[in-house]
Formats: C-alpha cells, structure tokens, sequence
C-alpha cells in the first residue's frame, strides 16, 4: 500500500502527539489497551470501561470484549463486537480504529457459535402459560435464546389450573438445549372441555343394478378315442454257434506273427497323439517345457542423487529456552552418492546446503523480565555435509516400491550471513509518557532508536546490561568470538546435525531411476526430503 507524503506526515503527527493533545479518555484506553495484550484483563476492564464512557473508540471497544470474552462473559462481548461491526468509519478514526472494526466482523461470528441457547417448548398448549428464567419473563419461550456457559439457570413456569414447575439449567458453550414443557393439572381443577366432534350423515349408496346370468354352455360330448392294435413282434431268430476249434498239439505250434492294429481301431486315450499321414502310424505328442518366471531386477551398486532439502523449526523450539520465537522454514538442497552395503543397506554420503532466514522476531531468555525482549533476524546461510546408513524393505518382488529406515550425522558450517540483535519496546507506548510503556503484546514491540529513545522508554532502551550496545546495527559475533568483558556471541560458525530416525519410500519405475521421499527428526528441527537418483 503507497502512501501521499501528506497522509505519512499525519500518521507520524498522529503516532509522535504528546499527551497534552490526546482526547478525553485516551490515556487510560492506551493503559487498558497494552494491559489486555499482555493478559492482565483484571486491570485492564475499569480503564477501557472507563474510556468508553468518556469517549467511545472501536481501537478500546474491541479489546474490551476481549477480555470480557476470557472472564467469560460472551453476551457482553458480543453485543459490542456486533456494535463495533456494523459502525462506519467516522471522522477522527484513525487506522487502529478501521482495523478493530474489520476484526470485530470476525470476531462476532466466532463468538456467535460459542453462545448457548436454551428452548422451552411446551409438550401441549396451556393457558396463560408463563415462563420466567432468572426472575425475567421470556415473551417468546419457544424462539432460542442466549445466554452465557457455566451460569445457574432457574426456570420458572406457571398456567391455569396446573401447578407451579421450577428447575435449574446450566449450559456449556455450543450447547443448543430444548427442554419440553408437561405441566401437572391442580387437584379439583377442571379440564378445558372437549369440543364436540360433528358426525356425518352416513353416506347413502346407489341401488344396485340386476345382473343378467349367461344361461350355461352345453359342451359337445367327448368323442372316442380309436386304439390302435398292439403290434406284434417277429420271433427271435436263433443264432447259430460255432463248433469249438480243436487246438493242434504244442509240439506241432508254430509262432504266429502279431498283425498290426487296423486302421479303424482307436488309440487309447490316455496316450496324447499327433496327427500323421495315411501310410505312418500315430505318435504322442511332445509336451511343452513350463515357462520360467522373470528374474529379479538387477540389483545397481552405485547411485547419484540430488533434490529438495529442508527443515522446519517450530515455535515449540524456542520456548526451550526462552519466550517469544516463531515457526521457522529453511529452504535447501542436497547431492549425494550412495553405495549399497550388502544387499539390503545403503551408505549414503551428500553435500547440503541451508538458509536460515528468519524474520523480525520477539525474543528473551527464559526467566528475564519483560524490558530484556530484543528483535531477533537472521540472514545465514549455511553448508552441510555428512553420512547416512539407510536400510531398504522391498514392499513387491520388483523392487518397485521399496520402503527406508535409516539415521544419519554430520557438520554444518556458516559461511555467509549474520544474526542481528536490536532491543525493543512496546509498539503501542506514548512516546514522552513513561506511564505508557507497560508490558503486552511482544509480536507488537519495535525495535529501539537509542538508548531512552523514544522518550519514556529508558527501562527497554537502556546501556545497563549485557544488552547495552544493541541498537539498530549491531551484530552478533559468532560462538568462537568473544569480545572483551562480554560472553562469547550466539551466532553459529561450526555446528553438528543428527537426523534420528530417517524414514521415506522409494520407488524406482526404471531399472537405472528411482525417486525417494523422506522425512526425520533432527536437532535442527523436521527435516523434509524430495529427490532423484541415478544408477552409474
């Protein structure tokens, strides 16, 4: 967004006005505003009701309903969110006030869903039916309505000629509770009358009309059937047997030469034959050898690699050792050479390289007061080499898809960039009013010009600690340097990296090609992998 050097010149006028111009109420919305960033609602409510009252700002409004939000009073917190929200930007507004007014949109749908609502449905209509919940009269108790979580609801109920019905209610946040209304009738009371229900005239049907009868159908009588006569069968011709052969004596046999099977006669079935000419006699056919199965893929010894590497640093890390931080994405990327050990095991040497950029951040070491909190950027850059002992599980008979375990070590080195160290006060102080400059919202605070520069801010612009000389320039020496009467720098030249454990899938859909993803936990933070090898 670009802005004319006339509007710059009247944001700085309005940022940089002493207090002597500020308007009625202003000074205790800037007290009761930095109280609710920093979490101190219980001071912060009677300043920014108190502004209210003398002058209403959508910039205190909403921090108002904000810690009416956290002591739980969401009925409160939504009116002015749903106030704030449907306000225009008015004369004198200055940009806090636009932004409250857009987070308030937010804000109230978010907070709407959080609300319970309670129902009462009466189970049948009573008269004069009457339903009271915290001694107020609810006009319409079927319709939902609100109220906040956690409070002791006493409902109340009265009709004609039934008695009184009391209970208690206590609601959780999201709930959408209906309770159903059955009232027990007085003793001796008397019940409504029934309205008489008026019967109709029973319907009258018109008469019937005569069927005609079909006189009866005389069938035609039934013919006789002509058997025919049983055929007689011609005798049984006698078969004439032949008389037995009479053997000649054994001494007077004489070996007889076996005939060749004649044409007509069939091979037996068993015996498998191939088909012959006229003049050749059948021979079985010759079974075919089963085919053998493929053999595994050849197993490459040697592979270059390069892809993706990165690591990414959570906010968790930082709250090790101190406040503050943030959630940290080192882009980078590797080349590798691995060799297989055995058959199963992959030792994997690579050379990395690693940009640690991180923004302006807040931080302090644990334990330090809130004036020690500095603006923290970097701007390394780093070179990384090591070995890694990867163990593949082939997950199909191919090796097509193959699953990796592993660990690996190795030593970092930051040949180029820095880290940069400046104190910081908070954003929303008054310059010139020390009062202002109380504790909140670290993400908010600004780095310092000098020492007590703005005006006010001497207890976080300060030269009486280790923190005396860092203001806007000022570099971090590196773990190896020490300067005179300081301790040694944070920045790191040399540093070691473990990743333990390593997991990932390969897949390799050509012989000398596989592809492989990781992932792995590292002192460094997470650390993600995408890349290529090739087989030499």
């Amino acid at each position: 967004m670009r802005l004319s050097i006339a509007s710059l010149f009247g944001l700085l006028a309005v940022l940089l006005a002493p207090p002597v111009f500020a308007g009625p109420g202003d000074k205790e919305a800037n007290q009761g505003m930095n109280a609710a960033r920093g979490g101190f609602c219980k001071r912060a409510i009677p300043l920014l009701e108190s502004a209210e009252s003398q002058r209403h700002r959508p910039s205190s409004a909403v921090p108002l309903a904000d810690c009416y939000v956290k002591q739980g009073d969401l009925l409160k917190a939504s009116d002015i969110y749903h106030k704030v929200a449907s306000e225009k930007k008015a004369p004198g507004y200055n940009a806090r006030d636009v932004a409250a007014i857009t987070s308030a949109k937010k804000k109230a749908a978010q907070l709407d869903v959080r609300i319970p609502t309670l129902v009462v449905t009466p189970a049948e209509p009573y008269e004069g039916l009457v339903v009271e919940i915290d001694g107020e009269v609810i006009s319409e108790p079927s319709a939902p309505h609100r109220f906040d979580p956690g409070e002791v609801l006493v409902i109340v109920v009265r009709a004609e000629g039934h008695e009184e019905t009391s209970q208690k209610v206590t609601l959780k946040e999201k709930q959408r509770r209906e309770i159903k209304l059955r009232l027990k009738p007085k003793p001796g009371g008397k019940k409504p009358p029934e309205k008489p229900v008026a019967e109709k005239p029973p319907e009258k049907k018109p008469p019937e009309k005569p069927v005609a009868k079909k006189p009866p159908e005389k069938k035609p009588p039934k013919k006789p059937v002509a058997k025919k006569p049983p055929e007689k069968k011609p005798p049984k011709k006698p078969v004439a047997k032949r008389p037995p052969e009479k053997k000649p004596p054994r001494a007077a046999e004489k070996p007889v030469a076996k005939k060749p099977p004649r044409a007509a006669e069939k091979p037996a079935e068993d015996t498998p034959r191939v088909a012959t000419g006229p003049d050749e006699r059948p021979k079985p056919a010759v079974e075919m050898p089963e085919p053998t199965p493929p053999s595994p893929r050849r197993q490459r010894d040697v592979w270059l690699g390069a892809g993706f590497q990165g690591f990414f640093i959570p906010q968790l890390m930082f709250g090790l050792l101190g406040e503050g931080g943030r959630d940290v994405l080192v882009p980078g990327g590797d080349i590798s050479l691995s060799t297989r050990l055995g058959r199963r095991f992959d030792l994997v040497f690579s050379v990395a390289y690693a940009r640690f950029w991180m923004d302006e951040t807040p931080f302090k070491p644990k334990g330090h007061p809130d004036t020690d909190y500095e603006i923290v950027e970097s701007d390394l850059q780093a070179l990384q080499a090591g070995v890694r002992l990867v163990w593949n599980i082939p997950l199909d008979r191919d090796e097509l898809f193959a699953f990796r375990v592993g660990a690996g070590l190795g030593v970092g080195w930051t040949f180029m960039g820095d880290l940069y160290r400046t104190q910081a006060y908070p954003g929303d102080a008054v310059p010139g009013d020390p009062g202002s400059f109380v504790p909140g919202d670290p993400y908010r605070y600004v780095k310092c010009r000098g020492p007590n520069n703005p005006v006010g801010s001497f207890r976080y612009c300060n030269q009486l600690d280790y923190d005396a000389d860092h203001y806007p320039g000022y570099v971090e020496p590196s773990w190896f340097t020490r300067p005179k009467g300081r301790p040694q720098g944070l920045r790191p030249l040399v540093y070691p990296w473990l990743v333990l454990p390593e997991i990932g899938l390969a897949l390799r859909p050509w012989d000398r090609v596989a592809f492989d993803l990781r992932v792995g936990a590292s002192v460094t933070g997470l650390l993600g992998g995408l890349g290529v090898r090739f087989a030499l």
